[in-house]
């Protein structure tokens, strides 16, 4: 019995919980793609999630890299 697994899209929310792509952060920041990557990797943007190639970084953790409470 194979299981779904749920799929994230931009402006999607699971469990009241909102995601953006790196797509959204590249329009939010006006940083390049690249360097987005580059931060959710090493971990300077906090909490990022990796699923196959792509990343999704939760409102909650994207204010706190942003300073907002």
């Amino acid at each position: 019995m194979e299981t779904k697994v749920k799929r994230i899209y931009p402006g999607k929310q699971i469990k009241d919980i909102k995601f953006y792509k790196v797509e959204d952060l590249e329009a939010i920041l006006g940083l390049k793609k690249r360097t987005i990557r580059k931060y959710l990797r090493t971990g300077r943007i906090p909490g990022a999630i990796k699923l196959g190639r792509r990343y999704f970084v939760s409102t909650k953790n994207f204010d706190r890299y942003i300073g907002k409470k």
